[in-house]
């Protein structure tokens, strides 16, 4: 079984905002536990002496310095991030695979872009179970494991509605269960999914490179497209982000 952890970054009702982001890290059962253990010693490099457990990875506190994070300089809490992006280069790296869906929120209006996201997320997830069954034989099935938030009864109606009808892309035939939601905290796999949304959202929100430039390769792909990366943009706008360019 492959669980997807997933988190989101930007605020939906925010003016000014121009984008929402939902991201997913895809990781095989048998290889959480190593992660997680990944995650654990690069917090512990940093924080050495600290109770790690009580230290959540969050972007968006940690970029702008609030709370707990006020104590470090902006360097030190951007090498944090990026050095646990860097598991996807780690050991765990070949047990990691991510998914990024960015909304422009005006190009889906008036829908709402976590339902948009959502969808995408759950039908990239489905085919990429598929594709390992073609090409590698492998029948495996996903379960999606979600950052709890105000979006919960949204995304549970959905996911219910999604396996009675499937999608406007068809069916999901290789999801186990509507999503179970988890307390991020208490999840190191779904701190992950969140830096990942935060980097896609810096790039995207503010044309910040700097966070994305050494996860895009982690993200599903299958030749030269990128099949975990989405994004929906406005009618006629060219984009040169790795999703958008990878289809044309």
């Amino acid at each position: 079984m492959y669980l997807l952890y997933v988190d989101m970054s930007g605020n939906v009702g925010q003016e000014g905002e121009a984008h929402f982001v939902m991201a997913g890290v895809a990781v095989f059962e048998r290889g959480v536990h190593h992660v997680i253990c990944e995650l654990d010693k690069i917090v512990g490099r940093h924080f050495p002496g600290h109770d790690i457990s009580e230290i959540e990875l969050h972007g968006s506190p940690m970029w702008g310095g609030r709370k707990f994070w006020r104590r470090l300089s902006k360097q030190k809490r951007v090498a944090l991030i990026k050095d646990a992006l860097s598991v996807f280069q780690g050991p765990s790296g070949g047990n990691l695979t991510a998914f990024g869906m960015v909304v422009n929120k005006a190009a889906v209006s008036p829908d709402d872009p976590v339902e948009h996201a959502f969808e995408q997320i759950c039908t990239r997830f489905d085919k990429f179970l598929t594709r390992k069954y073609h090409r590698e034989r492998r029948k495996e099935r996903g379960l999606i494991v979600v950052d709890k938030s105000r979006y919960e009864d949204t995304l549970q109606a959905l996911a219910h509605s999604y396996r009675n009808d499937g999608t406007r892309w068809g069916s999901l035939k290789n999801l186990s269960e509507v999503p179970l939601f988890v307390d991020s905290r208490m999840s190191r796999l779904v701190q992950l999914a969140d830096l990942v949304s935060y980097a896609l959202w810096r790039r995207h929100e503010h044309d910040d490179h700097g966070l994305l430039v050494d996860i895009v390769n982690g993200f599903d792909r299958d030749g030269r497209v990128y099949h975990g990366l989405y994004h929906k943009t406005l009618p006629g706008v060219e984009c040169d982000c790795a999703a958008c360019a990878s289809r044309r």
